[in-house]
């Protein structure tokens, strides 16, 4: 059915699907001429013909010339104009323009007039007369070549959605289109918005692809790369070669400082160093917000309604501008910002995901860097501090072994790292004799060098306490097994009430060497 909007204008509802006539019953079957066959065949075997073809390109203005080559075959239209429609922008962008057997440059221009009509509708327009009447009516003036007599502008829809319109224009006769031709047109309008969702799906699987490749190079070169300044180098490098633009900028944010970083700058291939400046205030606004920035015009103007003193810190004012975030730990830690000096509208939303994606990948190799430096500065403190316990470990031990007549003393030790539970002491016992002691603390590193110490000093002061209360008293003193088994007892028995939730223990030989005689009496624990 159709809706006819005046004389000489008709619009029909959205075609959902190719349209279909609905045959009559055999014995109510309507009588068919042999022209009208030819036509319907001719029809058929146009809209075959295109489904084919279409069925081979994957390239969209391949698309767009194969559906314009066969309507200006087909149509009696002196004019056909293919355009696709940005509902974002509000543009039409001529795809294909055929006008008195030529085909002329397709333009770039916001939506108006029939085609504007069609595009919010989504319901087709045929105009057969009365056309400057309807072009006053709809605003269309005369944009390219000359004024039309009939016009058909039939919508190519995906879905809901109008993705833009195919017109014929006939500039020498009015009434120069069917409801034949309007249906025909419609089908084949319907093939294009399949075809042409197939060809976007492809190019988004390419794309996606390219971008999973870009991806892995960079994750693969980030896990090789454990130092800030060539993770810097590799990520701005790679951005560089794969996105369009004169300039890329990484920096890092120090909040506490309220400093900023740029650690890689090149505009036109020119590398550019600063030292550390105040956060601008405009990067300021970008940490508060913690969201990605697409500028695709007006830059300048939109940085200073931020900051009225506002200037660029060096080279041309872009004119499109691209800048995602770096969270580390979650917090926001830096940017990474594309500029393109030259055009509007370089970066798209494809960029800014693909950006997102390097920039969170790069996060994390900057994350393992920063960790890996804190554990390089941790080691370098722990070793001067262990080698500060060696020195005062060493000091325990004795700096001279004592000189006996007629007897020569030795000792080596070699620790199995830079502090360790080893020990030997030799020392003159109150009687004469000269206590040995060879022990190891259980376990490594500081906690056994100070049980160690701890072993070593008791071991001193229980071994000389009873020779010293006796002598006191004017009693026998104990033999010297007696002496070396009290000592060793009273050490124990301290480590054990004292330390016990420790668990450190110590394999010791304690001997006491009689250097008169030779007689040597020990005690060995476990040793």
């Amino acid at each position: 059915m159709t809706r006819k909007l005046s004389s000489g204008m008709i619009a029909r509802p959205k075609a959902k699907s190719a349209v279909r006539r609905k045959s009559a019953p055999a014995s109510r079957k309507s009588p068919t001429t042999k022209q009208q066959l030819s036509e319907r065949e001719a029809e058929l075997a146009l809209i075959n013909s295109v489904q084919e073809g279409l069925a081979r390109k994957l390239d969209m203005q391949a698309i767009y010339e194969l559906v314009g080559e066969k309507i200006r075959a087909t149509f009696n239209a002196q004019v056909v104009n293919i355009v696709t429609y940005d509902r974002a922008s509000q543009l039409m962008h001529g795809r294909y323009y055929f006008e008195h057997g030529h085909v002329l440059p397709g333009l770039t221009l916001p939506a108006f007039g029939f085609r504007k009509h069609v595009v919010e509708s989504g319901q087709p327009i045929v105009i057969n007369k009365d056309m400057p009447r309807w072009m006053e009516a709809y605003e269309n003036p005369v944009v390219q070549g000359s004024q039309t007599k009939s016009a058909v502008f039939m919508p190519i829809a995906l879905g809901d959605e109008v993705i833009g319109v195919i017109s014929l224009q006939n500039n020498d006769q009015e009434n120069a289109f069917s409801e034949s031709d309007v249906q025909l047109l419609e089908t084949l309008a319907n093939s294009t918005s399949v075809a042409l969702e197939n060809a976007r799906l492809f190019d988004e699987t390419q794309q996606r692809n390219a971008e999973l490749a870009i991806i892995n190079n960079v994750q693969a070169g980030l896990a090789s790369k454990l130092d800030m300044k060539g993770i810097y180098e590799l990520v701005g490098d790679t951005i560089r070669e794969i996105f369009d633009a004169n300039t890329v900028a990484l920096a890092t944010f120090d909040i506490q400082q309220g400093l900023m970083h740029r650690h890689y700058v090149i505009e036109r291939g020119v590398r550019y160093y600063f030292d550390p400046t105040p956060i601008p205030i405009v990067w300021a606004e970008f940490i508060q917000r913690g969201q990605s920035v697409l500028m695709k015009e007006n830059f300048l103007e939109v940085m200073r309604r931020i900051d009225p003193a506002y200037t660029v810190p060096v080279g041309d004012v872009p004119k499109s501008v691209l800048s995602v975030p770096l969270r580390i730990r979650g917090e926001i830690g830096g940017l990474i910002s594309l500029q393109n000096v030259e055009r509007e509208n370089a970066f798209s939303e494809s960029d800014m995901r693909l950006l997102e994606t390097l920039a969170n990948s790069m996060s994390v190799a900057l994350e393992n860097a920063q960790l890996w430096e804190q554990e390089k500065l941790y080691r370098r403190a722990l070793e001067r501090e262990l080698e500060i316990g060696r020195e005062i470990q060493t000091g325990f031990l004795p700096e001279k072994l004592p000189a006996v007549e007629g007897w020569e003393l030795a000792a080596s030790l070699m620790s199995a790292r830079e502090v360790a539970g080893d020990f030997y002491d030799a020392f003159e016992l109150p009687d004469g004799n000269l206590g040995l002691v060879i022990a190891d603390v259980c376990d490594k590193g500081v906690g056994a060098a100070l049980f160690m110490t701890l072993f070593r000093s008791l071991i001193r002061i229980t071994s000389n306490q009873e020779y010293f209360e006796h002598a006191e008293k004017g009693s026998l003193s104990p033999s010297t097994a007696q002496r070396l088994r009290r000592a060793i007892s009273l050490t124990n028995n301290y480590i054990a009430e004292t330390h016990q939730e420790s668990g450190m223990f110590a394999t010791l030989f304690f001997g006491s060497l009689d250097p008169r005689d030779g007689r040597l009496t020990y005690i060995n624990g476990g040793h």
